[in-house]
């Protein structure tokens, strides 16, 4: 498998949620008592943000039973060894009206913190992000972040128990059909959890990037499709990707799709002018006329290399040579076939 190939099975992995089955426990457990009753505690024992003195207050050590919610400012005190040293990954704004704007950035945050999950508690997880949350935002939009962190926090805790029916499986070994099904089990999943707009912000680049996957398969499995279909299709695929992730395609990711189209071609047993067809598809004339210069390289490498074989079979059966003889015409042999 090539390094393209794994990273598109890397892609996949996504539909296959194995990761959040290992949390699960973790979620279940807690996930009620971090959401349970959590605002009114830590409205209660938080420091106010515009209260006299609040960036100078002491971070105050932990007492037996006591809430971990009064503890933080910034949610940054004390962090685990995991994040020592780190920047905080992600952000959070808000809008003009003081309400939150959800993007990629803030879900880059929930999991910058929740990456921390085993090493400390959850609700204590919870509380940093809270205390973060409410040093950067205003309170409509802080309120707002962490009700959507509850239901991120119920989505990959439902995402996990998805994930529990596929333990045994791997996505290398998985149809395309069953990959599909999951891909639509997880929409289902956004959508009723999430509003449109938070979906999107949170999720959309990933679905368009995992379409895209499924979508490739299923045009490489299409036994209807001539290679220059197969090549077409691919190309505007490609094309219907978001900017971002077009941009964020490869050579490899180029050279993959050539390989496939050709191993098609291959299987089909298509003629020189079919192969030229798919590759002007996917790469241009021009590229085509290079492969096509690569192709006869190669083959030309091929019959030298059938040469020497034959020859050097030739030598090492011929009884009437000297072990000293045999050596010297194989060197010789070499000499002639290949250049240093």
């Amino acid at each position: 498998m090539g390094a393209s190939s794994t990273v598109r099975l890397a892609r996949l992995q996504r539909l296959w949620p194995i990761g959040w089955v290992l949390v699960g426990g973790v979620l279940s457990a807690a996930l009620w008592i971090a959401s349970a009753g959590f605002d009114q505690r830590a409205e209660a024992g938080a420091p106010k943000e515009d209260g006299p003195g609040f960036w100078a207050r002491p971070v105050r050590t932990p007492s037996a039973g006591a809430s971990t919610a009064s503890l933080f400012a910034t949610g940054l005190e004390q962090l685990p060894r995991s994040l020592e040293g780190t920047d905080v990954d992600g952000g959070a704004e808000a809008d003009a009206a003081g309400h939150l704007k959800p993007d990629f950035a803030l879900r880059r945050l929930f999991d910058y913190f929740l990456s921390t999950v085993g090493e400390e508690p959850l609700p204590r997880v919870r509380d940093r992000l809270q205390a973060w949350l409410r040093s950067k935002l205003p309170p409509p939009a802080a309120r707002e972040a962490m009700n959507l962190l509850d239901r991120y926090l119920a989505y990959q805790q439902a995402r996990g128990e998805l994930g529990q029916g596929a333990a045994g499986s791997g996505a290398a070994e998985a149809a395309p059909e069953l990959l599909q099904q999951r891909f639509d089990a997880l929409r289902v999943l956004r959508q009723q959890h999430f509003s449109p707009a938070e979906a999107a912000a949170f999720f959309g680049d990933e679905e368009a990037e995992d379409r895209y996957t499924l979508q490739r398969l299923a045009v490489l499995r299409d036994a209807t499709l001539s290679p220059a279909d197969k090549a077409q299709r691919l190309k505007q695929l490609a094309a219907s990707l978001p900017p971002a992730l077009q941009a964020a395609m490869t050579v490899e990711d180029k050279v993959d799709d050539l390989n496939a189209v050709t191993q098609a071609w291959r299987e089909k047993g298509g003629t020189p002018q079919e192969l030229r067809e798919a590759r002007v598809q996917l790469v241009g004339a021009e590229a085509a006329d290079r492969l096509e210069a690569l192709d006869q390289r190669r083959a030309q490498w091929g019959q030298r290399l059938e040469a020497y074989r034959a020859r050097r079979a030739a030598l090492q059966a011929d009884a009437s040579l000297s072990p000293q003889q045999r050596e010297q015409a194989l060197a010789q042999l070499r000499g002639e076939s290949f250049t240093q």
